[in-house]
């Protein structure tokens, strides 16, 4: 039996945008921080701030998802 691929939804900081998170999923969110922090065009360098173990992709998507339930106008999409 092959055992299930543990991922982490993350909740991500950053002070250049003090208003905002960044919420995601990542197999490994070391790597999803060096990936957002290698830019120069943000001058903080991205803190997380919480993660959740989860044990498929996309599980994310269902905190969006109440997010937008709750106030659609909290959800800044790009």
């Amino acid at each position: 039996m092959e055992k299930e691929k543990v991922g982490y939804i993350y909740i991500l900081t950053n002070p250049s945008f003090p208003d905002y998170v960044k919420i995601g999923y990542a197999d490994n969110v070391k790597n999803r921080l060096a990936e957002l922090n290698r830019t120069e065009c943000t001058p903080f360098a991205f803190r997380v701030y919480a993660t959740y173990e989860a044990s498929s992709r996309l599980k994310d998507k269902n905190i969006h998802s109440i997010i937008d339930r709750i106030n659609p106008s909290l959800r800044l999409c790009r």
